[in-house]
């Protein structure tokens, strides 16, 4: 069994090596793939070959500091699996997928940390990346290679690469939207985001982003939880707002992501609101009350917690389970429908953590 351990880990081993561009053939310091930092997927076989075609698509202009979504793509070849870098003269790389790596010897190239299945032989595959301007020159350019392999883990001969074409970007001073104000404040336990943008230029809109104060880690998970429409292009004052409704106690950081219609995004500033002691656990009265057929039962939660949530007759017997699961902290509500019931008292009552409470409601038809 330890010799069997022993063969996977040394076979894993050198498959990463070996499609990630790390082996080259002849021995050489330079570290990757692409025609900027290396000479090839070499350790494969020593020429590219025209049967596999390799293209980089994204934006081709950025502001400085600006952050651009990129995709590139492969097909031709054995088309069993394939593997890529890609690589930046003065920008930064940015992987934006769990398949994708970086070498610290080359923190500007990209590669792939396990090959990508084809579908079919005739399908292309593709990895995004993200792709920051520097400000260090007006004219950058992205380099890519591409590796179609015959999947049997076995670098050889068989196995077909080539470089794409150059992907030539232009870098601008100018910022494609002026925001010139984002704030947040509480009103009646929800979030109240406002910002304003003096100008706009080809500007689809702003996605809003949370982080909460339980989730708050090295690293850094923000939670998309809305989408506001852009103005396109005007040069006008613009005014904006969102309502977060699902505030939890503790710190509230927001943030907008700026999104043009090809795909380039910036980030705003972050803002932050603290709500501590927002919320406490509570069970609200059912409304309408008495009701026929349906009501709306609505509760809180001062922490994140494993509710559930029965209805019972007055004798005590169990009438339908509402919630079972975990819920985040703040306020929820269900609509119970009585409708398959016969009229008379009933009660609701809700457990989270060590808070439990009870109800009456009356249904009537």
């Amino acid at each position: 069994m330890k010799i069997n351990i022993t063969l996977a880990v040394v076979f894993l081993s050198f498959t990463l090596l070996a499609y990630s561009g790390l082996f080259q053939i002849p021995p050489t310091e330079r570290i990757g793939c692409t025609e900027l930092n290396g000479d090839g997927c070499v350790c494969h076989s020593l020429y590219a070959d025209p049967s596999v075609e390799v293209w980089v698509e994204g934006p081709e202009t950025l502001a400085v500091g600006q952050t651009g979504l990129y995709k590139m793509f492969l097909t031709g070849g054995p088309a069993e699996a394939g593997g890529y870098n890609v690589a930046g003269r003065f920008g930064t790389m940015k992987t934006v997928d769990s398949i994708s790596v970086w070498d610290y010897r080359a923190p500007n190239e990209l590669t792939q940390a396990f090959p990508l299945l084809f579908p079919t032989p005739q399908d292309t595959i593709f990895w995004p990346f993200e792709y920051t301007a520097s400000d260090s020159s007006d004219v950058d350019t992205i380099y890519s290679c591409g590796l179609s392999i015959v999947y049997d883990s076995i670098p050889d001969f068989y196995d077909k690469w080539a470089f794409g074409p150059k992907f030539p970007l232009t870098i601008i001073e100018a910022i494609p939207v002026e925001l010139t104000s984002f704030s947040v404040e509480l009103n009646d336990k929800n979030a109240i985001l406002k910002w304003r943008t003096v100008s706009e230029l080809n500007n689809r809109g702003f996605e809003i982003e949370r982080l909460q104060d339980y989730k708050i880690t090295r690293l850094q998970n923000w939670e998309k939880i809305g989408f506001v429409e852009g103005k396109g292009t005007t040069s006008e004052t613009s005014e904006y707002s969102f309502i977060d409704k699902n505030l939890t106690n503790g710190k509230n950081l927001y943030r907008l992501k700026q999104i043009d219609y090809d795909g380039r995004f910036q980030y705003s500033e972050i803002v932050e609101l603290n709500a501590e002691g927002l919320f406490n656990f509570e069970l609200s009265q059912n409304y309408p009350n008495p009701f026929n057929p349906s009501t709306v039962i609505s509760w809180q939660l001062a922490v994140s917690s494993y509710v559930t949530l029965i209805v019972y007759d007055i004798l005590g017997n169990e009438v339908v389970t509402l919630i079972s699961e975990e819920r985040s902290a703040g306020k929820h509500e269900v609509e119970f429908n009585a409708s398959k019931i016969s009229s008379g008292l009933y009660f609701y009552m809700i457990k989270a953590g060590d808070f439990t409470e009870k109800r009456k409601m009356l249904f009537i038809k």
